[in-house]
C-alpha cells in the first residue's frame, strides 16, 4: 500500500508538473499578431471588373465626385427641366456644385483629357437622393464603359459584354 501511495503521489506530481510547464507563459516572447481584416466584397468585385477590362485593352478612369452642373448634366445633354436636376433628386452643395449622380461625368473629363480613340471604364461611387430601403441607397457603386473609335459596331459591344460576363 505504501508503494502504491508513493507511486500515486509521484504520478500526480508528474501530471501537475507537466500541466504547469504546458500552461506557463513566457512574457518575453512576442505576442500573437492580431488577425488582419479582409477587403470588402465591393472592393473585390470592383478589382475583378477592372482586371477583366484592362486585359481587354481598356483603361481605368476615376475622377472627382463633386461636379459642376456642366459635367453632371449639360455635357450629358440632360435638359434644364429634367427631374434629375431637381434638389429632391440630386445632392447639391451651398456653392451650387452637385455630388455626381452617374459616372458619365468621368467619361467627359477623360475625353477632354485623352481625346479619341478611347477605350475606358469608369467605376466609382454615385449619389442620388433616395430614401434608404432594401432596394435603394443614396450612395451606390456604378461602372460605365466607353469605347470610341473608327469601325466600332454593336457587335463589339455584344462581344465585350459577353466576354466580361463570362470571365466575371
Amino acid at each position: 500500500p505504501y508503494t502504491t501511495l508513493f507511486r500515486s503521489q509521484n504520478l500526480k506530481g508528474y501530471i501537475e508538473d507537466q500541466r504547469t510547464a504546458r500552461e506557463t507563459i513566457d512574457v518575453t516572447l512576442p505576442g500573437r499578431r492580431p488577425r488582419l481584416g479582409h477587403r470588402h466584397p465591393i472592393t473585390l468585385v470592383r478589382e475583378r471588373i477592372e482586371d477583366i477590362f484592362v486585359s481587354l485593352g481598356y483603361v481605368i478612369e476615376d475622377d472627382r465626385e463633386v461636379e459642376t452642373d456642366f459635367y453632371n448634366f449639360d455635357s450629358l445633354n440632360i435638359p434644364q427641366n429634367h427631374p434629375a436636376r431637381a434638389w429632391q433628386d440630386t445632392f447639391y452643395t451651398k456653392d451650387g456644385y452637385a455630388l455626381r449622380s452617374q459616372t458619365s461625368t468621368v467619361q467627359i473629363h477623360a475625353m477632354q483629357r485623352r481625346g479619341v480613340p478611347v477605350r475606358m471604364i469608369a467605376p466609382g461611387r454615385v449619389f442620388r437622393r433616395d430614401t434608404p430601403d432594401p432596394t435603394h441607397n443614396p450612395m451606390f457603386f456604378q461602372v460605365e464603359g466607353l469605347c470610341v473609335d473608327r469601325g466600332i459596331t454593336m457587335a463589339h459591344l455584344k462581344g465585350t459584354v459577353g466576354e466580361w460576363l463570362r470571365r466575371l
